[in-house]
């Protein structure tokens, strides 16, 4: 039995992101994002335990999504899962709204899904 024991939504999204650590810059691509972390898919090198400063680059948003401190909690080749260790207020508000909108759009789609399956 797979059970996700997370205790916040998640959801999938393909968000531009600026990556900076101690000896890194880069850019990579959000493909999930929650309240207090994210998967990121990036060529950088980085690896459990480094400390990173994310610009989340959100549709529709005037200005990016950022992260003052996050930390590198796994990676693999080409991917990373990052733990937000500081995030400023404000910018926590704008990300929950964030993950809010996702989440209604996600249940529109599935609500329109199911109305064109009973209407064929």
């Amino acid at each position: 039995m797979d059970t996700d024991l997370r205790s916040s939504a998640r959801v999938t999204v393909t968000y531009p992101v600026r990556l900076s650590g101690d000896s890194m810059i880069g850019q990579g691509t959000v493909v999930n994002l929650s309240a207090p972390g994210c998967a990121i898919e990036t060529a950088l090198p980085v690896q459990p335990g480094d400390y990173l400063e994310l610009h989340v680059m959100a549709p529709d948003q005037a200005r990016p999504l950022t992260v003052g401190l996050a930390k590198v909690r796994w990676a693999t080749e080409q991917k990373a899962g990052v733990e937000f260790i500081r995030v400023r207020r404000d910018e926590q508000s704008r990300l929950q709204r964030l993950i809010g909108q996702v989440l209604e759009a996600s249940a529109g789609e599935q609500v329109k899904a199911g109305q064109e399956l009973t209407a064929a």
